[in-house]
């Protein structure tokens, strides 16, 4: 168990004082720790885990979001504690540029062979600072990029339970301009839920089911956890209609894992 100053650092950041307490809390060196890297076969340099505990500079790269999740393990903290507190990528010499999210619409269809076939995506984002140009997405575990609409993709690395890409505008954005960007998502697994974690606040959260061929679940829930460390529970039932739809939707909906999932027969 983590200690209560930990846990508080964990739950509000920033990613650096979260390291520095995580590393302090074990009772690690910086020389020790990367030793433990290199042993689980990951090569980053001592300087860099310097940098980052220091705030001087952030993993960003896919190698680095690697070697934080690899840091989660040795620290012997939650999935996603660290990578959590990361935010969207920086551009390259300039400062974080950061947007509002006033709408996210999901939609996941459901196969008759009780597969997930895809999730389709429509987000609605409105820039909060001058020079806007892309915006990060969390996809959940075994996700993989069909296609996006109005943006294309950029680097997308593992991040803890799911896969973390950049959405890149065709051009940067000025104060207030809104953009609308539209994504899809394939998921080979067979599975009883579809969860997304958002990283941001968002005016309207829609998330919709719909099971196709006519095979319908018996119970149908919408899932919540405010920290993606720990399992959404239920947070309610749901009424799957006769068309084979069920759906949730959350106004100044909070950070955290949303989802849905259903039980067959």
């Amino acid at each position: 168990m983590v200690d209560n100053e930990l846990a508080e650092v964990l739950r509000s950041g920033p990613f650096e004082r979260a390291l520095r307490t995580a590393i302090r809390a074990r009772g690690l060196s910086l020389d020790r720790l990367h030793s433990r890297l290199r042993e689980r076969g990951v090569a980053i340099s001592l300087s860099s885990l310097s940098y980052w505990q220091r705030g001087r500079s952030r993993p960003e790269r896919a190698a680095s979001l690697a070697a934080v999740r690899e840091l989660e393990i040795i620290l012997s903290l939650p999935e996603y504690a660290l990578i959590g507190l990361l935010g969207p990528p920086r551009p390259r010499g300039r400062r974080p540029e950061t947007v509002a999210v006033l709408s996210h619409h999901e939609q996941v269809v459901v196969g008759a062979d009780r597969r997930r076939h895809r999730a389709s995506a429509r987000v609605v984002l409105r820039a909060a600072a001058p020079g806007v140009d892309r915006y990060l997405v969390a996809h959940p575990p075994g996700a993989r990029l069909l296609r996006a609409e109005s943006c294309r993709p950029g680097r997308s690395a593992d991040a803890g339970p799911g896969t973390l890409t950049e959405l890149i505008f065709p051009h940067p954005l000025s104060t207030g301009e809104t953009r609308v960007v539209e994504y899809v998502t394939a998921f080979p697994a067979t599975a009883d839920r579809y969860e997304l974690h958002l990283r941001d606040p968002v005016e309207q959260f829609l998330t919709q089911v719909r099971f196709a061929g006519g095979r319908l679940p018996v119970r149908c829930f919408h899932t919540w956890s405010p920290d993606a460390s720990a399992p959404p529970g239920d947070a309610g039932e749901l009424r799957v209609d006769a068309f084979g739809t069920a759906h949730v939707v959350d106004t100044a909906a909070r950070p955290g894992v949303r989802g849905l999932r259903w039980e067959w027969r």
